[in-house]
């Protein structure tokens, strides 16, 4: 069966780093790999949130609070007037926390753990769904989906839902890697985003451009922007992550002494935070197709 780019609809695909796949065109990647919905679930469980991708996502949470704050203040430049506003990937709804001062605010994700803690700590609307499937509220002003799109099986399909969730004119806004970076092409398989099966998707600038222009948005931006992040959470990625690192006994004299608990920014250029437009109510010719 001949391979499609969910992108671009090109069927030039080559083979890109050990199991990805790219397309010739432009320039998306994905992972050669089929999971089930069961799979996908199971990969979103506590451990996700406590020692696997995150060293512990409550500890990060004040340089995550910081991102969501810097992102609010870019979408309510868009729409003063407040709004609407819908998440898809909330985690633990530090963002819904931050969005509901200015929006009605609500939100989904497919992990059961997730949703929970979001509900319990901090009493948002966050619902554990399939997007896809179950029904959620028409008539946004804003849909965003941070660092989420590179998880997603079908993530053009997500964005084609979020297209008839909007009200015309609203806002997309999403974040995710920029395998078209220096930092990435210089990396190759190492790049740190590289890690199927929990990253599936890898977008460059060229590659969301073109899906979002094909769906029926306009006005996108690509930005870079400087992200805060946790020392402790760096260090941890750094010198203890995979479990049996050499360096782990630094990270434990490190984290021990009290010398990671702080926040600070950095910009490595291979993060996209991207903004886009939704147009009238004609649709895209291609649209039919994805």
């Amino acid at each position: 069966m001949t391979q499609t780019c969910i992108c671009c609809g090109g069927t030039t695909i080559t083979d890109h780093l050990r199991g990805l796949k790219r397309c010739t065109a432009c320039t998306h990647v994905w992972a050669d790999m089929d999971l089930s919905d069961e799979a996908l679930r199971a990969l979103y469980a506590e451990g996700y949130f406590q020692g696997e991708e995150y060293l512990d996502y409550e500890k990060e949470a004040p340089a995550l609070q910081r991102n969501f704050r810097a992102r609010l203040r870019e979408i309510h430049a868009r729409h003063p007037g407040g709004g609407s506003l819908w998440e898809i990937g909330t985690a633990y709804g530090l963002f819904l926390r931050e969005a509901q001062a200015q929006f009605s605010a609500a939100g989904c994700d497919i992990s059961e753990h997730a949703v929970s803690q979001a509900r319990a700590r901090y009493g948002v609307d966050a619902r554990c769904m399939d997007y896809l499937r179950d029904e959620a509220p028409d008539a946004q002003d804003v849909v965003c989906l941070w660092d989420t799109i590179e998880h997603l099986r079908e993530p053009h399909a997500f964005l084609a839902r979020a297209v008839d969730q909007l009200r015309d004119g609203g806002t997309l806004a999403l974040s995710t890697g920029d395998i078209g970076s220096l930092m990435a092409r210089t990396r190759g398989a190492k790049w740190r985003l590289i890690h199927p099966p929990t990253h599936l998707h890898y977008f460059s600038a060229r590659s969301i451009t073109v899906l979002l222009h094909r769906l029926g948005f306009g006005d996108v931006e690509v930005h870079y922007r400087a992200f805060w992040r946790s020392a402790d959470a760096v260090a941890f990625r750094l010198f203890a992550h995979p479990p049996g690192k050499v360096t782990a006994p630094l990270y434990r004299v490190l984290c021990g002494a009290g010398l990671l608990h702080f926040a600070f920014p950095m910009n490595t250029f291979d993060l996209m935070t991207v903004y886009a437009r939704k147009l009238g109510a004609a649709r895209v010719q291609h649209r039919g197709s994805l």
